[in-house]
C-alpha cells in the first residue's frame, strides 16, 4: 500500500477522529488495536512478527538491569528475522526463491525494538509496562516507513497528551508538505515532465541524459520518501505526537558529514548511536568506525554487493573527510570575502556530486551495469 492511496487517507482520517473521540484513559488501546487491524488486514506476516518482537522486547527488557547475556539473546533474535528477510530477498535477486518481500515496516520496527533493549541495557531510562512498549511499536503513523522514532520522547509525548490546536494545525501542514513533495515535485514534476524531456536526449546526446538521468532518478527518490517522512510526521502530530524527522535540506551540505547528519536522520543517527560509537570505543579508528557503519547502514537496506559497494563508497567518503579535517590545519583558505562564498559554493557542489554518483551504485541493477553508467558519465567509454 501507498502512503499516498485513498485507504491509507482513510486509515489516518479514521484513526484521528476516533482517537480523540475516545476517552483519554483508553486511547492507547485503541491505537494499538487499530495498528493491529491495520497490518492484520494488509500484512498479516508482519502483524505476527510485530506481536512477536513487542513480547521479546519488553519480556527482554524488563529487568532492572539489562546483563549483556540476555541482550545478546533477544537483540539476536530480533536480527535473524530481519537477516532472515532480508536474505530471501536477495535470494530472489539471483533466482534463489520466487516472491520474496519484506514484511512490512519490518526493517523499521527491528530497529526500534534493538534501540529501546540497548539503552535498556545502557541504563538511559527504566524499564516501562507492556502497554506502554505495545503503543510505541504498534504506532500506525510510522509503520509503513518510519521515521525510527525514540521510545523516551514518545513515551514523554504520551503522558502529557492533551488536545493541541497549533499541533493539530502544524500536521496537516505537514501531510499537505508531504503530498505535494510526492505528488506534484515528485510524481509530475521530476518523473513525468523533466523525465520526458530527459528521455528525448537519449539517441542524441548520451552523456547529457545520463547525467540528467542520474540527477532525475536522485530527486525522484529524494522527495518521495522526503515525502513519505513528511506524511507520518504529520499523521502523529495529529495525534499529539512529534517523532523525529528525517530529512534536512540534504543537497545544499558542505561536507559529506552535515549531508549525513541532514539525510534519512532517524536511521543515520541511529547507526551512529550503536554502531559508529561502539567500533570507535572498541578500536580508537574513527575511519574503520566509518566504514563499519555505512555498511551496517547499506546492509540495512539491502543484503547485495551493490549495497556493500554502496556502503563502502560513503565510509570511505566519511573516513577521508575526518582525515581532511585533522589536514586542514595546516593548509590555506579563504576565510572572507568573495572567495569564501566561492568555495561555500563549491563545497556544496563537491558533497553534492559525491552523493549523486553513489546512487548508481544502488539505482543500477548490478555492478556491471553501475560501471557501464560511470563509464559514460566519466567519458572513459
Amino acid at each position: 500500500m501507498s502512503a499516498t492511496s485513498f485507504i491509507w487517507l482513510g486509515w489516518m482520517a479514521g484513526a484521528t477522529a476516533t482517537y480523540w473521540l475516545t476517552p483519554a484513559a483508553y486511547r492507547d488501546f485503541l491505537l494499538i488495536a487499530i495498528t493491529a487491524t491495520f497490518l492484520t488486514v494488509y500484512a498479516p506476516e508482519s502483524a505476527i512478527i510485530l506481536a512477536a518482537f513487542t513480547g521479546l522486547t519488553y519480556f527482554g527488557g524488563r529487568e532492572q538491569r539489562l546483563s549483556t547475556w540476555r541482550l545478546i539473546a533477544v537483540a539476536g533474535l530480533i536480527l535473524s528475522v530481519l537477516v532472515y528477510y532480508k536474505l530471501r530477498v536477495a535470494g530472489e535477486q539471483f533466482g534463489w526463491v520466487q516472491s520474496v518481500a519484506i514484511p512490512l515496516g519490518l526493517s523499521y520496527y527491528s530497529f526500534r525494538c534493538l534501540h529501546y533493549l540497548l539503552e535498556r541495557y545502557k541504563g538511559a531510562f527504566p524499564g516501562c509496562d507492556l502497554r506502554s512498549l505495545s503503543a510505541y511499536l504498534f504506532f500506525l503513523p510510522t509503520i509503513m516507513v518510519g521515521p525510527i522514532h525514540r521510545f523516551p520522547q514518545f513515551n514523554r509525548d504520551g503522558r502529557r497528551l492533551r488536545w493541541d490546536t497549533w499541533k493539530f494545525s502544524e500536521g496537516l501542514t505537514r501531510l499537505l508538505y508531504g503530498y505535494f513533495k510526492v505528488m506534484v515535485l515528485a510524481v509530475f514534476l521530476v518523473s513525468e515532465q523533466f523525465g520526458q524531456f530527459v528521455g528525448s536526449l537519449h539517441d542524441t546526446h548520451l552523456w547529457t541524459f545520463t547525467y540528467l538521468h542520474l540527477l532525475e532518478r536522485t530527486f525522484y527518490g529524494y522527495l518521495l520518501f522526503a515525502g513519505y517522512s513528511d506524511i507520518a510526521i504529520g499523521f502523529a502530530l495529529l495525534l499529539g505526537f512529534r517523532v523525529i524527522e528525517n530529512f534536512n535540506w540534504p543537497f545544499i551540505r558542505r561536507n559529506i558529514s552535515e549531508f549525513w547528519n541532514s539525510w534519512h536522520i532517524s536511521l543515520s543517527s541511529w547507526v551512529r548511536e550503536y554502531i559508529y560509537k561502539s567500533v570507535f570505543a572498541a578500536t580508537r579508528s574513527a575511519a574503520l568506525a566509518a566504514v563499519a557503519t555505512m555498511l551496517i547502514f547499506g546492509l540495512w537496506h539491502e543484503i547485495s554487493f551493490r549495497y556493500i559497494a554502496w556502503g563502502a563508497y560513503h565510509g570511505a567518503g566519511i573516513a577521508f573527510w575526518q582525515w581532511f579535517q585533522g589536514m586542514k590545519s595546516s593548509l590555506s583558505f579563504p576565510k572572507e570575502g568573495a572567495w569564501q562564498y566561492l568555495w561555500h559554493g563549491l563545497s556544496i557542489l563537491i558533497t553534492f556530486h559525491f552523493v549523486t554518483l553513489s546512487f548508481v551504485l544502488v539505482l543500477e541493477p548490478d555492478l556491471q551495469a553501475a560501471i557501464a553508467v560511470y563509464a559514460r558519465l566519466f567519458m572513459v567509454s
